[in-house]
């Protein structure tokens, strides 16, 4: 037996959690049950329940948490259990899951289920916005805009599709106030910021795409002009993934960042409203275990002495 109890943390108001539910959760508990694992099943009442659910979790001797909703529900979890060494595992049931394309997760439930008998566990280091963890990337600027403006109602009909029209709103209202960005000794200008930790961003986008969820540093990604017309040429060449390219688009890796703007400006982090200027942004190294996909079905994982630490597991 691989673990002896878990605790699932669901959001009932996740995306993928509409139809069904019962049915889908259900097929999960199974699963986690079939190797032997005492599971207990808690949904999420509110924002930032998810957090106090984690924390009790682990106050009980729970030796598994199990994330299933998307990359908000998450990143609350997580906050709940960063500097532990009981591992994390996700069911993605979010409109986005970002994390889940990160790692290669499957966005079968029952088949990410079978992570617990075919995956791998890696220490990974979190992100941090003042006091507060994040597991993808912060955003500062039009898209913390953008987060805050996204209708529920729309979001939980249109999934993604809210999000463009927030962007189309954004684009015409948002007034892309420049703000100063400190790291590795130097100061820069910028309009819209991601400090990342992982390659992709939103529907599937690369804005930074040579972060690394397994390093300890963020890329990061500065947008400089104030022209909010300049923005639509921006998209467009992110999706061709050729806005490194461009002379007012800036790149560099940093463990630290330093940002400091009117309060007007929004801080997102994993798709989060999390605060506004000024922030700083810091690494907590070794911070979190998450099973990621590993060998093949039926190949053994790391043991469960090895959960502490990433030595053996390779990329």
């Amino acid at each position: 037996m691989r673990f002896s109890r878990a605790a699932l943390i669901y959001n009932p108001a996740a995306r993928r959690l509409q139809w069904r539910p019962a049915h889908k959760l259900q097929a999960v508990v199974e699963h986690i049950r079939s190797i032997g694992t005492v599971v207990e099943a808690h949904p999420t009442a509110g924002s930032g329940h998810a957090t106090s659910l984690a924390r009790s979790a682990l106050q009980r001797g729970c030796d598994l948490i199990v994330a299933c909703g998307g990359d908000g529900t998450v990143n609350e979890v997580v906050a709940g259990m960063a500097g532990s060494s009981v591992p994390l595992l996700l069911i993605p049931a979010g409109t986005a899951n970002v994390l889940a394309k990160e790692i290669g997760l499957p966005l079968d439930w029952v088949e990410a289920a079978g992570l617990l008998r075919t995956g791998l566990i890696r220490r990974i280091a979190l992100g941090r916005v003042g006091g507060r963890p994040f597991v993808l990337m912060a955003g500062i600027g039009v898209d913390a805009a953008l987060v805050s403006a996204v209708n529920p109602g729309l979001k939980k009909l249109l999934g993604q599709g809210a999000f463009w029209i927030a962007a189309l709103q954004q684009l015409l209202r948002y007034p892309f106030a420049p703000f100063e960005v400190r790291a590795e000794g130097e100061s820069r200008q910028a309009t819209f910021a991601v400090i990342s930790r992982v390659k992709n961003y939103g529907g599937g986008f690369r804005i930074t795409g040579q972060a690394d969820l397994f390093s300890e540093e963020f890329q990061v990604c500065l947008f400089q002009s104030r022209d909010r017309w300049r923005y639509p040429w921006y998209f467009w060449n992110v999706v061709r993934r050729r806005h490194h390219r461009l002379p007012d688009v800036l790149q560099f890796r940093a463990r630290s960042v330093l940002v400091k703007g009117i309060p007007q400006i929004g801080v997102q982090g994993d798709g989060e409203l999390i605060g506004c200027l000024p922030q700083s942004v810091s690494l907590q190294p070794d911070a979190l275990s998450l099973l990621i996909p590993g060998p093949g079905e039926g190949e053994s994982v790391i043991p469960r002495e090895g959960r502490g630490s990433a030595k053996g597991s390779g990329r």
